[in-house]
C-alpha cells in the first residue's frame, strides 16, 4: 500500500466519527465562548539566507472568530534571529459560514475552512539581548486542519507564514535590515471554555 493511501486511511478514520457529533456545524465551539489553544511549530526563516525555527504560542479569541495570539520565535542556526510577538488572530470564516447555512460538513473540511485567518500585529527582536533590538511590524496567516476532533476541544497541523518588517528606516526597528519571512507546520491543541464575556447557547 503507498504511504500517501495510508495516511489518508489514518487521517479519516481519526476525522468522520466527530462528522455526527454536530449536525449543526458548530462542532463544540459554542458551548464556551473562548477558544483557547497553545501550538508548537517548526520550520524555517528567509532572513537573507535559510535556517531553521521554532516557534511556541497561545491563542485566546471569542466565540472562536476574533482574539490575539502571544508567541516567540527562535531559529535554529546562523546569526542570532529571535523574537516575542502579539497580533490580533483574526477568523472572519466561521460567524460567514455558519450564518449562510454552509457547515455541511465532513467535519475536519468545515473546521479547516473556518480556521483560516490571519495576524496583524508587532514583534520585538532579539529580547534580552543588546544587539540590535527593536520593533517590527507582524503580518501572518495560517489555517489549521483537523487530526482529532472531541465534544469542545480539538488536536491538528496548523500551516502558517508570517513576515516580520523591520526595514533601517523603521524609527522603532534595529537600524538595519531586519525583515524576515517564515513557513511553519506543526501541533496545536485547540479547548472552550465559558469565560463570561457573552452569552451563547
Amino acid at each position: 500500500m503507498r504511504p500517501a493511501v495510508l495516511l489518508t486511511g489514518v487521517f479519516l478514520a481519526l476525522a468522520s466519527p466527530a462528522s455526527a457529533q454536530a449536525r449543526d456545524g458548530v462542532y463544540g465551539r459554542l458551548r464556551g465562548d473562548l477558544s483557547l489553544s497553545v501550538e508548537a511549530l517548526g520550520g524555517a526563516i528567509d532572513t537573507g539566507a535559510w535556517s531553521g525555527i521554532g516557534s511556541f504560542a497561545v491563542r485566546a479569541r471569542s466565540l472562536d472568530m476574533v482574539g490575539v495570539v502571544l508567541g516567540y520565535d527562535r531559529a535554529f542556526s546562523g546569526p542570532r534571529y529571535d523574537h516575542a510577538f502579539i497580533a490580533v488572530d483574526f477568523r472572519p470564516a466561521f460567524f460567514a459560514r455558519w450564518s449562510l447555512d454552509l457547515e455541511r460538513g465532513p467535519a475536519w473540511l468545515d473546521l479547516f475552512l473556518d480556521s483560516i485567518g490571519l495576524e496583524l500585529g508587532a514583534a520585538w527582536l532579539r529580547p534580552g539581548s543588546s544587539d540590535a533590538t527593536g520593533v517590527a511590524f507582524v503580518l501572518g496567516a495560517g489555517a489549521d486542519l483537523p487530526i482529532y476532533i472531541g465534544d469542545q476541544s480539538a488536536w491538528s497541523l496548523r500551516l502558517a507564514t508570517r513576515y516580520i518588517s523591520a526595514k533601517p528606516w523603521d524609527a522603532q526597528g534595529t537600524g538595519r535590515d531586519d525583515s524576515a519571512v517564515e513557513l511553519l507546520a506543526g501541533l496545536v491543541f485547540r479547548t472552550t471554555v465559558s469565560a463570561g464575556l457573552t452569552r451563547v447557547r
